[in-house]
């Protein structure tokens, strides 16, 4: 019996956890925030995936049956910049950028959902 244990877990490692692709981020107007769109895989919708691990979700909507949009405020205030005579510093407050994964969220099971 253990052999079949560890068979299916060695399995269930090489599956692929389903995620969703961040096709692009833009800064919003409301201040501290952002909007990230995404594209996936399955039968999921944009609720599905952790995008909380961000900030806070004001606002999402699924475009096509495998991509949408969220706006997230920041979990942060981003501070204003100090000057520095003779250097000039940029840093992105993206948490994302496009091309990364963001996974389902920890509470739904791996598999897709059915009889939406």
């Amino acid at each position: 019996m253990g052999g079949n244990k560890r068979q299916r877990q060695s399995r269930d490692q090489k599956t692929p956890r389903p995620s969703a692709m961040v096709l692009s981020v833009n800064e919003q107007t409301a201040p501290n925030s952002f909007q990230v769109s995404l594209k996936w895989q399955g039968n999921y919708d944009i609720s599905d995936f952790d995008l909380q691990r961000f900030g806070k979700v004001l606002q999402i909507q699924d475009e096509t049956p495998n991509s949408g949009w969220a706006i997230i405020e920041r979990p942060f205030r981003v501070p204003i910049a100090h000057r520095i005579p003779g250097w000039a510093t940029v840093e992105s407050t993206d948490p994302l950028k496009p091309g990364d994964t963001i996974p389902l969220r920890p509470d739904l099971e791996l598999g897709p959902k059915f009889g939406k």
